[in-house]
This record gives C-alpha cells, structure tokens and sequence, in this order.
C-alpha cells in the first residue's frame, strides 16, 4: 500500500520542481544583473586636462594630404591629433571610419596611407591579402557593453552565459534572465567592424550571433545613437563614446563582475579590449607626410594628454598579465 502511495507523491514533487525550475533560474540570474556596477568615472584615465603641442612645420610636407581609413573605435584620437598635426605642419588629414576590415583594404588597395584597425591584420578573413603591411600600435583601447536608461537601473552586470545567450538569439527578453518584461533590443556592428571581432573572440568565445535578431550599425558613434535613445537596447562601445557628453543616456555594465578599467584590464580579469593599429603598406618613406603623422601620435606629449582624455590607454601601460591575454598572433 505504501509502495503504490509513494510514486504519485515521487511524480507529484518532480512536477512541481519542473515548473518551479524557470522561477528559480531567473531568480538566480537576477541577482547577477545586479551583482557588480561600473560607473563612467571609473572608466575615466587620469589625465593631466592639458593639449599638446602642434609639431613644427616640415617645408617638404606643406600642403599634402593624407587619407586614412578604418576603425569607427580609433577614428575619435587620429581625428583629434590630426588638428594639431595639420596645424603645425600645414597639411591636411581626413580620417573616415568604415571599419577595420576596409581599412585594412583600403590600406592594400593604396587608396588611403593609413588603415587604422582593431585587430591584426593576421587575424583577417583573409590573412595572406595583407602580408606587405606594417603594423604600428599607437593605442590600447577598452569596449564596454552599455545599455539604455529605461534598464540601467536592473541591468548592471551580465555573466558571458547571459551575453552569449542574448547574442545568440536564445534569450530575448530580459525578463527570461530575471529583469523587467521588456524586448531585448540587440545592437550590433557589421562583419567589417574590428569592434565586432574583438566581442565575438574575447566575450562570446566564438559563438555565431544571430544577424536575424539584431539591429547593426555601421560605426561605434551609430550605435551609441540607437542606444542612447532606445528602449530596452544593449550594445557595445569604446569606452571613450560613454565619456562623451552627447551621449549621456548609454550605461556601461559589468561582464562576470569586471568593469572595463584600466585596472580589471592589467589584472587579467577584463578581456574585451584591443590594440589600435595602424597599418602603412610596407615601412612609410622617412620623410613622407603619414611616417610624421606616425612618428607625431605616439610622441609621449600626445600619449599622455589625447589618449586619456578620450579614453584610451598607452601601449607601455598594460602589464605582463594583460598582455598575455592578447598574445599577438604567429607571423
């Protein structure tokens, strides 16, 4: 009699923990999403809130012009060098961002000087079309996933479990990770963006988003934009965009506890950062208008007072611990 009791309790229990099981999980993730906070002043580098000096003029350089073409991420400090640059030398520099990809092309192609990138160019969709390049790594740059106001408040952290799982289309509305009932609004870069890479190698892990979900933007500023005034919205940007005053409605969050600072990144603990490159096909004449642009924008007056201000960090700043995470790949 016993026996014929105790399976239908058995079974009884199991169906209750089965329909418990959704519950408890998104009580769990729940306390993730609150589980750490990272505020934009602790993105923030010390600078010395000075400017640096234009370079004096080089006769033979007046009046040329130099074309650069790549990372949306990088564009913002060749974009502020290149005005005191062009001051001094009295030459004239544009800088577009169509994305590390293109610009590595561009670069090949001869149809810019310099093609800034987020990645190495060895770790290109096609490697071998880039062998004559030079690299020249003149930043260090941190990304940060940020999210919309509206979920600043309940979204402040997200385990690399979550992100995969909101990228990968699996979770699509916060409330499934224990957040308010809202959509999750997916902002995404294109295949050409170095940023993109950068996420997909060092924060998903491999992992193949979802393009059917999401909403892609052509550059870093763009997706600043759309999240700045979106709904429910989740992206990535440099963290130099968070600084930026036109774009005070994006919230930077935690990955696995660790905010994108400059000491989670020398501790090992941040991952989702990269070198900025710039690429020159083969070694720049000595006297030619992009070597002075090169040989101007890592001068250590420029390093220590445009690349804090706009958030980025020196090459000579990171530690044996960062590096090791971002080994430079075999030639």
């Amino acid at each position: 009699m016993k026996k014929s009791r105790i399976l239908p309790l058995a079974l009884a229990a199991a169906t209750r923990l089965a329909a418990l099981a959704p519950s408890l999980a998104a009580q769990s993730d729940a306390a993730s999403l609150t589980a750490a906070k990272v505020t934009v002043a602790e993105l923030t580098p010390p600078s010395p809130g000075t400017t640096p000096r234009p370079p004096a003029a080089i006769r033979s350089l007046e009046g040329k012009s130099l074309q650069i073409d790549g990372s949306s991420a990088l564009q913002p400090f060749f974009l502020n060098a290149a005005k005191y640059f062009d001051q001094g030398m009295k030459t004239n520099t544009t800088a577009i961002a169509n994305g590390s990809g293109n610009g590595l092309k561009d670069v090949e192609a001869g149809s810019v000087k310099i093609g800034m990138s987020d990645f190495f160019a060895e770790e290109s969709s096609n490697p071998s079309a880039f062998t004559d390049l030079v690299d020249h790594r003149v930043a260090v740059v941190a990304f940060t996933l940020v999210v919309s106001k509206d979920i600043s408040d309940t979204v402040t952290n997200l385990t690399t479990k979550q992100i995969v799982d909101i990228y990968t289309g699996n979770v699509t509305n916060w409330a499934q990770l224990g957040g308010p009932n809202e959509s999750i609004t997916v902002v995404n870069r294109p295949l050409a963006s170095g940023t993109r890479a950068t996420f997909k190698k060092y924060v998903l892990g491999g992992a193949t988003e979802n393009a059917g979900m999401t909403l892609q933007q052509d550059t870093t500023g763009a997706v600043a934009t759309a999240i700045n005034s979106g709904q429910g919205a989740i992206g990535y940007v440099a963290t130099g965009f968070v600084l930026n005053p036109q774009f005070a409605d994006i919230f930077p969050i935690c990955i696995d506890g660790y905010g994108a600072t400059a000491a989670n990144i020398n501790s090992g603990t941040y991952r989702f950062w990269s070198f900025e490159h710039a690429y020159t096909k083969g070694r720049p004449e000595r006297n030619s208008v992009e070597q002075a642009f090169l040989d101007y924008v890592v001068r250590p007056e420029v390093q220590k007072t445009l690349l804090p201000a706009l958030g980025y960090l020196q090459v000579s700043e990171l530690t044996k611990k960062a590096l090791e995470t971002h080994p430079a790949p075999a030639k």
